[in-house]
């Protein structure tokens, strides 16, 4: 009993010394990205296109599977990334409808200048070593290394099967986030033709409008393909959830408005706290009918 308690112990050490030595390494990383206004996510997406991608560049989705990120939110990331100047896309010879992601001379010399901070980190640390410490430690880690691998964990391929219906799932996925993506547009083209019929820019808003009609379309044609009827059940448990949300934020804002009760700030948005309890009341009372 004993001994298991000392060799529990010495285990306990030597996992607090690698969360130790994990969260410094981290805490350097940090110190290198921050500079550049790069977000942790932003990093390790330039990271991926730079050991995956040097030579000829990767597609969304293919930085997306690497990232383990939805397509939608890997396309938003690599537009912002693209407008700091950090990536390009460039046409694809083989298809030109497609875009490789590459990185340009700018994140090209970040990694560069990385080398060089993480040759001053390790001589700040593990410089300090005498040679024999230096030279026990690796043998050491080496030797746990050599157990920790025996292990057979799965590869990327295996993580990220290629068959016909792992594809064919993963394809229907994206398509839903398309959709889901067009939603947002319809709304955001809505409203922004109701500020342009205010402002007297009738055929802007006709365009807007127009728009907006097309993506209902496409959306509706998407959901129809995937499954119309439960796509419908989800989407309606998707708007009361996000009703709730906006509900709770209004209530936030309104707990802390810096302004009186009879300014324009605080009617506004006491009203719109009425008219999202409102709302959420209207499609609770739909879904339970429906439920029934």
């Amino acid at each position: 009993m004993s001994k298991n308690r000392e060799f529990n112990q010495e285990i306990d050490i030597v996992m607090r010394v690698m969360r130790h030595a994990q969260a410094a390494v981290k805490s350097r990383f940090i110190q290198d990205v921050v500079p550049n206004r790069l977000t942790i996510v932003q990093f390790n997406a330039l990271q991926h296109l730079h050991w995956y991608g040097r030579d000829n560049g990767m597609y969304v989705n293919e930085l997306g599977e690497h990232l383990g990120l939805a397509h939608n939110t890997v396309s938003g990331l690599v537009s912002r990334l693209e407008k700091h100047g950090w990536v390009v896309r460039r046409k694809c010879e083989e298809d030109r409808r497609r875009a490789r992601i590459q990185l340009t001379p700018q994140s090209v010399a970040l990694f560069k200048e990385r080398i060089e901070y993480a040759v001053d980190f390790w001589d700040h640390t593990f410089g300090q070593l005498s040679p024999v410490e230096q030279e026990n430690l690796i043998e050491s880690l080496n030797k746990l290394k050599q157990v920790m691998a025996k292990p057979v964990w799965p590869s990327y391929a295996q993580l990220h099967p290629r068959d016909d219906d792992s594809l064919r799932e993963k394809f229907e996925t994206d398509l839903d986030e398309l959709a889901q993506a067009k939603l947002k547009l319809v709304g955001i083209r809505l409203i922004l033709a109701q500020i342009a019929e205010n402002r007297n820019e009738h055929e802007l808003a006709a365009y807007l409008n127009q728009a907006a009609s097309e993506e209902i379309r496409h959306t509706n044609q998407i959901f129809s393909l995937l499954g119309h009827g439960e796509h419908f059940e989800n989407l309606l448990s998707s708007l009361i959830d996000e009703d709730k949300v906006v509900y709770e934020e209004l209530l936030a804002l309104l707990d802390n408005a810096p302004c009186e009760d009879e300014d324009e700030e605080f009617v506004l948005l006491r009203q719109m706290l009425e008219d999202s309890d409102r709302y959420k009341r209207w499609f609770r009372n739909v879904k339970k009918q429906k439920n029934r």
